[in-house]
Order: C-alpha cells, then sequence, then structure tokens
C-alpha cells in the first residue's frame, strides 16, 4: 500500500531547490517561476534551466516499487510533443522533489539526464525506482541504471550540489564516449 503524501506546490518547489543549493546561488528568477533558472557562483558558474516536478508513488497504474513524474511544460498543450530549452548558454535539469513525511524538508531530489528526453509527449511519465531514492537517504549521492541506460541521480536537499556535478559527469563521459564512437 502507498502513503499519499501533499503535492508541493510549484513555490515550495523552488524554495526548497533553491535552499538545497544554500550559498552556490548567484541568483534566481525567482520561487514562482517555471522553470526555474538558477546561476550558480564560482567554482560552479552554471546557468542552469530547471524543470521541477513532484515525484510521487500515487497506488494503481505503476510498480509499487516505483515513483513518478508527470512532465508538462510551461505552454505545452494536450496532444502536443515538447523539448527542453537549451537556449541562452542554460543546462536544462529534469528534477523532481520526493517528499516523505509531513516534514517536507527531508525528502530527496531526482535528476534525470535531460538528454535522453529530447523530445517528449504531454504528461510523460518518468520513472526512479524506490531503491535509488532509499539509498539517497543513506548516502550522500545514489545512482541507477535504467534500462535505456538512462542514469538516475538522487540525493538528499544538502547533496544537491554534488548529484547536480554527478549529472553533469555523466553527461560529459556519454558525450565523450559518443565522439569517441563517431
Amino acid at each position: 500500500m502507498s502513503v499519499r503524501f501533499p503535492r508541493l506546490k510549484k513555490q515550495h518547489l523552488n524554495q526548497l531547490f533553491i535552499e538545497g543549493l544554500g550559498e552556490a546561488v548567484r541568483e534566481h528568477n525567482g520561487l514562482n517561476a517555471a522553470p526555474l533558472l538558477v546561476d550558480l557562483k564560482q567554482p560552479y558558474p552554471l546557468k542552469l534551466r530547471v524543470y521541477l516536478f513532484n515525484c510521487t508513488n500515487p497506488p494503481g497504474g505503476r510498480a509499487f516499487d516505483e515513483y513518478k513524474i508527470q512532465v508538462i511544460l510551461p505552454g505545452q498543450k494536450r496532444g502536443c510533443r515538447a523539448s527542453l530549452d537549451y537556449s541562452d548558454g542554460r543546462m536544462p535539469l529534469l528534477a523532481a522533489y520526493v517528499c516523505f513525511a509531513d516534514e517536507v524538508k527531508d525528502g530527496v531530489f531526482v535528476l534525470w539526464d535531460a538528454y535522453k528526453h529530447e523530445d517528449f509527449s504531454y504528461s510523460a511519465n518518468m520513472q526512479v525506482k524506490s531503491d535509488t531514492i532509499i539509498k539517497a537517504l543513506c548516502a550522500p549521492v545514489s545512482l541507477s541504471k535504467r534500462s535505456n541506460n538512462e542514469v538516475v541521480v538522487a540525493a538528499r536537499s544538502q547533496y544537491l550540489l554534488d548529484a547536480i556535478k554527478y549529472r553533469i559527469a555523466i553527461m560529459q563521459k556519454d558525450i565523450q564516449e559518443a565522439n569517441y564512437e563517431s
């Protein structure tokens, strides 16, 4: 039996993300923004475009050991396909927050590989196994590989910057391997 926790509003999700990055944040475009634009300070001068969602384990239609997000981009209409925005030198980050209890700050951020989800339908599902989330409660960063070879990264708030660094390192490795093969 799955336990239902409240879905957080966009402002709350954005606030948790910004707080998780702490002093690394140089500026952001506001807690009501979707997507959330975040510029980080040195030594991580990244410009992120964060697509942030609630990650849930709803009853029915989903394996018991699996959490999911439903991706609907701002302005995306039902029946239309969409892509993440890579413009302005911003790295898209496909992220979600798993809330476990009424104490919302004890959750886990999950980061999917944006480059493996370049074109998707309205309300597309993306999954993560509960093992990955549980491991993130015990270790700074948890990694798991999906059947499409996508590596999903998970971490508690205080390790969010580390998780982003892992996400970037995985992306760089994939690019290097693709260049080597061609």
